[in-house]
């Protein structure tokens, strides 16, 4: 049963009208999937009713998910809200004969989601161009033995990792909320405020194609590859590990006194060293240098609400030599060189970025384009160059999504994107879950690599 939202909604909810700016520039769906333990109090706390009703509560105090962006005469970017737009938020429920107990002891596959029909596919793939699908679909698989798979998947233009785990916890609280007669709690906005100025120097982490529709764009920096040949696998270090390797970063002597590195900078230094080298040695790449990039989370630079739903997100570029890359006692270094990319980032430069990207929006809309953000996009989303992404979410409230019956034990992103890790918490916050997605010689060269294997397990192979 599918259920479309907006006819749901009460007027107030959908008569709003607001202009401003934010990154509309990652045109594409990105999915999660939590899974809840058998529980007597599923039925009572994750039923059809009311999962209905509390996420009708928390939409109607949220309308932001059913903007319909569209550029104005004056060359601003309006969003507009209309309970008939197509592309309203959808809830869709499911029974399903495979039981909890079987996902978990296959690890939770990512191939288990979609051959149990657990995913809600999107009908035109995940790189779309179009705003005629929904940008927020939900499905709830009630399973066999009375577990539950809550499987989330949204529009990254409106909804960055941190948005959507945020927005579910907060529909699980709205739930516990109205289960004892509470006025919800709304969620919060990140929106990117940008100057009305010019002038500002474009990004180099940015680019900007005007001469080919959005599919054109997608297939140009799509690496030539076998789909059937993709491989998803999903690893556990512990981060009693990752601070094992921080601590040896800041004792190497690269530091001057006062500076530092976070665990997630050694986490991208230790991945970015074995995946490349085993892109290399599987001649899936040619050797040579890679940029290795992480996604930053602009929030706290910029002043914005930590939870707030929005997707302002940016890259951090850093350019890795080959000799870095294929020995590993420089993992420190690259470490350090990563924590120097991230400090350039400034709250004054991601404000000009904003600056530039906002300019340039009106410019293309002035030059007749009225989609700007399907031209620009993260120099690092091109897979036929040595990129390397690293997604780190252990600050996210991954696991905080209660609905009343408890938090789930296991969640994995169910991204494909080659070459770009997520790195997700574990239930315990004691081990890092490394989602990895390769082609398959580069991920048979992974699982080979003794220091890899010294550090990784293996938690379930799609």
């Amino acid at each position: 049963m599918r259920i479309d939202m907006g006819g749901h909604l009460p007027k107030e909810a959908v008569s709003w009208t607001a202009t401003t700016s934010t990154l509309f520039m990652l045109p594409l769906y990105k999915p999660v999937i939590q899974f809840y333990k058998p529980s007597p109090l599923n039925d009572m706390c994750m039923s059809r009713d009311v999962l209905r009703q509390s996420l009708i509560a928390v939409l109607s105090k949220c309308p932001l998910v059913f903007a319909r962006v569209t550029a104005q005469p004056d060359r601003s970017l309006v969003l507009e809200y209309n309970p008939e737009n197509s592309n309203n938020p959808v809830l869709e429920f499911h029974n399903a004969t495979v039981s909890y107990a079987d996902l978990e002891t296959r690890g939770f596959r990512l191939s288990d989601v979609s051959s149990n029909g657990l995913n809600m596919p999107v009908e035109d793939g995940m790189f779309t161009e179009s705003f005629e699908s929904p940008l927020l679909k939900f499905k709830v698989s009630f399973l066999s033995d009375g577990g539950i798979a809550l499987y989330s998947t949204r529009h990254h233009v409106l909804f960055d990792g941190n948005a959507l785990f945020s927005f579910v916890s907060n529909w699980a609280r709205c739930t516990r909320m109205l289960a004892q007669n509470q006025v919800p709690i709304p969620p919060e906005m990140s929106l990117v405020q940008c100057l009305n100025k010019t002038g500002s120097p474009k990004p180099a982490e940015i680019t900007v194609d005007t001469t080919q529709a959005f599919s054109g764009i997608v297939a140009a920096i799509k690496h030539a590859m076998d789909p059937n040949n993709m491989r998803s696998c999903v690893f556990s270090i512990a981060a009693s590990e990752i601070k094992r390797l921080k601590q040896q970063t800041m004792d190497s002597g690269l530091l001057l006194q006062g500076e530092w590195v976070s665990s997630n900078n050694v986490l991208t230094a230790f991945i970015a060293h074995h995946i490349t080298r085993a892109n290399m040695d599987a001649c899936v790449y040619e050797r040579g240098p890679w940029v290795v990039y992480n996604s930053l989370d602009m929030r706290r630079l910029l002043g914005l609400p930590l939870r707030g739903i929005g997707s302002p997100l940016f890259t951090v570029n850093c350019l890795v030599s080959y000799d870095e890359l294929m020995d590993a006692k420089h993992i420190f270094q690259v470490a350090y060189r990563v924590r120097k990319c991230v400090e350039r980032c400034t709250n004054g430069y991601l404000q000009d970025a904003n600056d530039w990207i906002a300019a340039s929006y009106k410019e293309l809309v002035k030059d007749g384009i009225q989609e700007p953000w399907n031209h620009l996009s993260f120099t690092m989303l091109d897979s036929n160059a040595r990129n390397l992404g690293v997604s780190c979410m252990d600050k996210i409230p991954v696991y905080d999504a209660d609905f009343g019956a408890g938090r789930p034990e296991m969640v994995r992103s169910l991204d494909n994107i080659s070459n770009y890790v997520i790195a997700l918490p574990s239930p315990q916050s004691d081990a890092y879950h490394l989602h990895v997605c390769l082609e398959g010689p580069a991920m048979n060269a992974l699982m080979a690599d003794p220091g890899w294997n010294s550090l990784c397990s293996l938690m379930c192979d799609s």
